[in-house]
């Protein structure tokens, strides 16, 4: 068997990583679209690429920061529900399925506080 010297990311984290980096296509589009808000979105595009990284590497204060928002943007998403479109669910779906993926499973857990697999 072949050793390896880094430790595999769980599917959850790798889940809510790629979701984070899709979720970045939408920013990074209004962001081209529209000129007042450039700005505001290339540091919506930053901070999302910045939290996918820091989750991909196992940072603590990457899967805070990203449930921290997540479950910002699922509440005031359930908040704002009567004015919600189908984006507006998908984003309140989005942002739990990203929570639930880093604070439920096991692997998860152990990935952000660097605990050894359980054989």
């Amino acid at each position: 068997m072949i050793e390896q010297s880094q430790r595999r990311v769980p599917m959850p984290v790798a889940v809510a990583s790629v979701t984070l980096l899709v979720a970045t296509v939408f920013p990074a589009t209004a962001m081209f679209t529209s000129g007042p808000f450039m700005v505001t979105g290339l540091i919506q595009v930053l901070l999302l690429l910045a939290l996918a990284y820091g989750l991909w590497r196992g940072s603590g204060r990457a899967r805070f920061w990203t449930t921290v928002f997540s479950t910002v943007s699922a509440v005031y998403g359930v908040v704002m529900i009567a004015k919600a479109d189908a984006l507006g669910l998908l984003e309140i779906v989005v942002a739990s399925v990203i929570v639930g993926l880093l604070l439920v499973p096991a692997s998860s857990r152990r990935w952000f506080h660097d605990l050894p697999a359980e054989e």
